[in-house]
C-alpha cells in the first residue's frame, strides 16, 4: 500500500466508512464490523513504519498487549492484523472530543477538570499494570464522550518496557515544523495570557513524543518508563486546572532550558484551585524521576485526598435511634438554628482535639517504631477529615430541622447515627492515645475502617432498619452495647484480637439478654472479624453465620454482605471446604448488590473469591476477581484502600507459585509502592512486599538484584519486628538460597542457620524453616558431609509432615536416605 493510496473500502473484515483523521503513525478511519453489529475505529499505520521487521514485530506484540487491557478509561483495542503492507488495529469507536477541545467548549469548574484528567490518569496507570509505556500522554490523546468520560487513546508510542525508547525516533513525528520554532499564533509568551500551547510540536529525527509534554528524560535521551508518563500527566493536569502550560518559551531550547532548571511556576494568586494540588503537580514535574511520586496511582491518590471533605469507604450499618439521639433540634426557634448550628464545630471537644491528637503523637513517639512519625503523619490526616466530615454532617442535619425540609423522625435517625460514628471515632483515639507498636503498625488501616459518615445521610437505609426497642432503658442498654462493640471493632482494626475477643464475647451475653437483633448482628460480625485474625476459622464462621442469619432478618444489608464476603474466604483457606466457598458466590454477590455501598464490599468479595480460585488452581478466573477488586477500588473517591495493595500482592504471590516471575514482580513491586503510598515508605507492610520482590527477582535468575531486595526487607523487618520475629524467615531464607545459587557458601550457611536458630526459638514449624533446613543439607552435601547433610533433611522432612505438605516431607526423606545409604526397598 502506498502512502498516498486512496480510502481502502475494507480493512480486515470490517467495512470502512470514511476518514476520521490522519498523524504520525497512520490514518485512522471509522469502520463497521458486521459480525458484532457495532461501529469501529480503523487505525492504519503508516508502510513507512514497518519495513524494519523487528519494529513491525514490536507494534505486533504491543498491540496485543493492548488488545488484552480492558479498563473503563483506556480506548478498547478488539483486533490487530495485517492489511496489504500495513497493520492496521480495530479499536472501540468513541463518540467524543479531545480533552482540549472538550475544556474549551464549555467552562469548567477545577473539581470537573480534575476528575476527568484523574479518570485519564487511571487509565494510563492501569497500561503501567500491564507493562506498558504511552510516551505520548496529552490532551490530544485523550477523548472525552459526551457522557463525561475520559479514554486514553493513540498508544503510537506506545513501549513494552523501558529499555527500546528510541527505536522508532527516526520516524515518529507529527505535522512537520521548523526545528526551533513553534508554530506562529498558538501561544501566548506572557503566562497570564490564556492561550493554550499547540499540541501540534514534534521534532523531527530527535525524539519522540510531543515535546509540550514532554518528561526531561525523553528531551534529553535517558530511559523512558512510567514515570516519563507521570510527568507528562502532570503536565496535563497543570493545563487543564490553571489554563496555561508551566513552560513557555518561543523554541524547543527555550522550554529544554526552563525544563532543566525545573522549577514549576506556580499558578496566580487568584486561582481557585486548592493549593495542597499545585504541591502534588509540583512533585509529579520533578527533574529527576527518583523525586516524582512512586507510581502515577499514588500521584492520583494524592490529588484526591482531599482533607476538607473527604466519604470514608467502610461498611453502613443502618439504623437504630439510641441515647444519642436526645441531641435537641426543638429547644429554640427558627430564628436561633442557624447560630446554635455552627455548635457542629465543637462537638468533637474531648473526642478528636488538639489535646487528644497530642496525646495520640506522645503515644506513637513512645513507641519508638521507626515508622512512627509516618503512622502518625497519615493517621492524623485521616481523623482530621473524619472529623470535618462528621461536623459537616451535623450541622447539616442541624440545619434541616432548622429549615422543616425532614421530618422528625429521619432528623432523630441520622442524629443517632452520627452519634454511634462519634462513639466509633472516640473509641479509636482512646486506643491509640494508648498505642503500642503493633497498634501503630494497623493505625492507618483502622483509621480507613472507621465506619462511613456517609450512611448516615442515607435516608432508604435509616428508614429500613429495626426500630428501637420501645423501652427507655431498653434503648440505653442497646446503645452501651454497640458503644463496646465499636471498641471491639477498633482492637480487631488495630491488630489486638485477644483483648478484642474478651470484649466482645461479653457483648455477646449481654446483646442476647437483651434480644435486640441488630445489636447481636453487628457484634457477631466483630467477633467473625476477631476471630479470623485469630486464626480460628471454626469460631469465624461460625460467628458469621450468625451474623449473616441475622443480618437478613433485620434488613442490614451491609452487615449480612460483609459477613458472606469474609465467610467465603474462612471457608476457602481456612477450612478448606472450597466447594462449598464458591457454591456460596451467588448469594454473597446478591446480599452485596442489596448492600447499595460505595463498591468496598464488591472488592472485598472479589478478591477473596479470587483467593479461594487461586488455591483451586483456577489461575484465569483468580486473575479475573482480583482485577475486578482493582478496579472497583481504583473508582472509589479518597486515598487508596490498603486492601488494593494486598490484592496486587495476591496476584504476585499467584503468579510466583506459578513460576510467572516477570508478572509476579510486576504486581509485587505495585503492591510496594501502594503501601508506601498509603502507609508510608518505613511501614513494614512496604518490607514483605519487598521479599515478594526478592523471591520473583530470584526466580527469574535476576540474583544480584533479589540479593539487594532481600537485604532491604530483612533490615526494614529488623527494624520493625526486632531480630527474632517469624516475619524474618522469608527474607533470610530467601538470602541463603541466593548466596548458595552465587557460590557463596559461607554467606549462606549464616542465612539458613540464623532463619532455624529463629524459627526453633519460636517453637515454630514452617514451610520456610523446612526449606532452611533443606538449604543447610544441600550445603553440607556439597562440602562431603553425609551424616551431616542427612540429619538437615530428616528434621526438614519432620517440618514438612507437621506442616502437612506430604509430598515435600516424602522428598526430603528420600533425600536423607540417599545419603545415609539406606536400601532401596525402604524407600
Amino acid at each position: 500500500m502506498s502512502e498516498s493510496q486512496a480510502q481502502p473500502t475494507a480493512i480486515g473484515p470490517f467495512v470502512v466508512l470514511r476518514k476520521l483523521g490522519e498523524g504520525a503513525m497512520g490514518v485512522v478511519y471509522a469502520g463497521y464490523d458486521l459480525a458484532l453489529d457495532r461501529k469501529v475505529a480503523l487505525k492504519l499505520v503508516r508502510p513507512s513504519l514497518l519495513d524494519n521487521e523487528s519494529v513491525r514485530e514490536r507494534m505486533i506484540r504491543e498491540a496485543q498487549a493492548m488488545a488484552r487491557l480492558s479498563h473503563p478509561h483506556v480506548v478498547q483495542v478488539y483486533q490487530v492484523g495485517p492489511h496489504e503492507r500495513s497493520l492496521y488495529m480495530a479499536m472501540e469507536y468513541i463518540e467524543g472530543e479531545t480533552l482540549g477541545s472538550w475544556q474549551r467548549a464549555h467552562p469548567r469548574t477545577w473539581p470537573a477538570a480534575l476528575r476527568t484528567v484523574c479518570d485519564a490518569g487511571r487509565g494510563l496507570a492501569a497500561a503501567h499494570a500491564a507493562g506498558l509505556v504511552h510516551r505520548d500522554f496529552k490532551p490530544d490523546n485523550v477523548l472525552v464522550d459526551a457522557d463525561g468520560r475520559a479514554r486514553v487513546v493513540d498508544f503510537g508510542l506506545v513501549q513494552a518496557g523501558a529499555g527500546e525508547e528510541r527505536e522508532l525516533e527516526d520516524e515518529q513525528t507529527e505535522e512537520p515544523v521548523e526545528q526551533s520554532t513553534l508554530p506562529m499564533g498558538q501561544v501566548s509568551g506572557e503566562r497570564s495570557g490564556g492561550v493554550r500551547w499547540s499540541a501540534r510540536l514534534t521534532r523531527r529525527g530527535n525524539a519522540l513524543g510531543t515535546p509540550l509534554y514532554m518528561s526531561p528524560e525523553q528531551h534529553f535521551g535517558q530511559p523512558v518508563g512510567p514515570w516519563s508518563d507521570q510527568y507528562s500527566f502532570a503536565l496535563t493536569l497543570y493545563e487543564a486546572l490553571y489554563g496555561e502550560h508551566p513552560f513557555c518559551a518561543d523554541s524547543w531550547e527555550g522550554i529544554r532550558k526552563q525544563i532543566r532548571v525545573g522549577t514549576v511556576p506556580p499558578p496566580s494568586p487568584g486561582s481557585p484551585v486548592p493549593w495542597r494540588l499545585f504541591k502534588v503537580i509540583q512533585r509529579g514535574l520533578a527533574y529527576r524521576p527518583e523525586d516524582r511520586w512512586p507510581s502515577l496511582a499514588a500521584m492520583i491518590a494524592a490529588l484526591e485526598h482531599d482533607p476538607w471533605r473527604r466519604p470514608l469507604a467502610v461498611t453502613a450499618v443502618v439504623g437504630l435511634l439510641g441515647l444519642a439521639s436526645a441531641i435537641s433540634y426543638t429547644a429554640a426557634s427558627r430564628s436561633q438554628e442557624a447560630p446554635r448550628c455552627q455548635a457542629a464545630l465543637h462537638e468533637l471537644a474531648g473526642v478528636w482535639d488538639r489535646g487528644r491528637a497530642d496525646a495520640v503523637a506522645a503515644a506513637f513517639a513512645a513507641t519508638q517504631a521507626q515508622f512512627a512519625g509516618e503512622a502518625l503523619e497519615r493517621v492524623t490526616g485521616r481523623l482530621d477529615d473524619y472529623a470535618r466530615s462528621w461536623t459537616d454532617a451535623s450541622r447539616e442535619v442541624c440545619e434541616a430541622h432548622a429549615v422543616g425540609s425532614q421530618t422528625g423522625r429521619m432528623i432523630d435517625l441520622r442524629s443517632a447515627c452520627l452519634g454511634r460514628r462519634k462513639a466509633h471515632l472516640a473509641a479509636l483515639v482512646d486506643v491509640l492515645a494508648a498505642a503500642d507498636r503493633d497498634v501503630v503498625e494497623h493505625a492507618v488501616q483502622a483509621a480507613a475502617a472507621l465506619p462511613s459518615i456517609g450512611a448516615c445521610s442515607d435516608a432508604e437505609g435509616l428508614l429500613g432498619g429495626t426500630a428501637p426497642p420501645d423501652d427507655p432503658r431498653a434503648a440505653a442498654r442497646v446503645e452501651e452495647l454497640r458503644t463496646k462493640t465499636a471498641r471491639a471493632a477498633v482492637l480487631e482494626a488495630t491488630g489486638q484480637f485477644e483483648p478484642g475477643l474478651a470484649l466482645v464475647a461479653g457483648v455477646r451475653s449481654e446483646a442476647d439478654a437483651v434480644g435486640y437483633g441488630p445489636a447481636i448482628a453487628e457484634a457477631a460480625l466483630v467477633e467473625g472479624r476477631l476471630q479470623v485474625g485469630a486464626a480460628d476459622p471454626a469460631a469465624a464462621e461460625a460467628a458469621l453465620v450468625r451474623a449473616i442469619r441475622l443480618g437478613i432478618a433485620h434488613d442490614m444489608h451491609a452487615v449480612a454482605a460483609e459477613a458472606a464476603a469474609l465467610r467465603i474466604f474462612v471457608l476457602g483457606e481456612g477450612l478448606n471446604r472450597r466447594a462449598e466457598a464458591l457454591a456460596a458466590e451467588v448469594f454473597a454477590e446478591a446480599l452485596v448488590e442489596r448492600a447499595h455501598d460505595d463498591g468496598r464490599l464488591q472488592a472485598l468479595l472479589s478478591n477473596n473469591l479470587g483467593a479461594v480460585h487461586d488455591l483451586q488452581g483456577d489461575i484465569d478466573t483468580a486473575r479475573d476477581y482480583y482485577e475486578r477488586s482493582i478496579a472497583g477500588l481504583g473508582r472509589r473517591p479518597g486515598p487508596p484502600d490498603p486492601l488494593i495493595a494486598i490484592t496486587h500482592n495476591n496476584l504476585g504471590s499467584m503468579y510466583h507459585e506459578r513460576g510467572d516471575f516477570v508478572r509476579a514482580r510486576g504486581h509485587y513491586e505495585l503492591s510496594m509502592q501502594l503501601f508506601t503510598a498509603i502507609l508510608g515508605d518505613g511501614h513494614p507492610f512496604v518490607a514483605h512486599a519487598l521479599a515478594g520482590l526478592a523471591d520473583a527477582d530470584a526466580g527469574d535468575g535476576a540474583l544480584e538484584r533479589a540479593q539487594a531486595n532481600y537485604e532491604r526487607s530483612l533490615t526494614r523487618m529488623e527494624a520493625a519486628y526486632g531480630p527474632r520475629h517469624l516475619y524474618l524467615l522469608q527474607p533470610l531464607t530467601g538470602l541463603g538460597r541466593v548466596h548458595a545459587r552465587l557460590g557463596r557458601a559461607a554467606e549462606a550457611e549464616q542465612a539458613f542457620a540464623r532463619a532455624v536458630a529463629i524459627a526453633e526459638a519460636l517453637k515454630l514449624s514452617h514451610p520456610l524453616l523446612a526449606q532452611a533446613l533443606e538449604g543447610l543439607g544441600e550445603l553440607a552435601a556439597q562440602h562431603g558431609e553425609g551424616a551431616r547433610a542427612a540429619s538437615f533433611y530428616a528434621r526438614a522432612a519432620e517440618v514438612w509432615t507437621a506442616t502437612g505438605d506430604v509430598e515435600a516431607s516424602q522428598r526430603a526423606v528420600l533425600r536423607d536416605r540417599e545419603l545415609t545409604g539406606a536400601p532401596t526397598s525402604e524407600r
